[in-house]
């Protein structure tokens, strides 16, 4: 779980500049069991995005990610409702 925890704690660092400014609201560890878990043993982090069309943002988060060199991670969004 702890190794789960950290992929969370590096995808917040990695859009720390982002959630700064209002944009992302939250990164945490989504759901960890057998049936929800993506294959090729990702880890699930879902990412809440404020704002009035946050998926125009999904593409620089999932972006900020990949430059942070964090692997094994699927990100999943949603949108705060604000």
């Amino acid at each position: 779980m702890r190794g789960f925890q950290s992929k969370a704690s590096e995808v917040r660092r990695a859009v720390e500049r982002l959630s700064d400014a209002g944009i992302v609201e939250r990164v945490r560890l989504g759901p960890v069991d057998k049936e929800t878990r993506p294959p090729g043993g990702k880890v699930v982090v879902t990412v809440t995005v404020a704002g009035r069309s946050p998926e125009t943002r999904y593409r620089e988060i999932q972006d900020l990610v990949e430059q942070a060199g964090i692997t094994d991670v699927a990100l999943r969004f949603e949108h705060s409702g604000v």
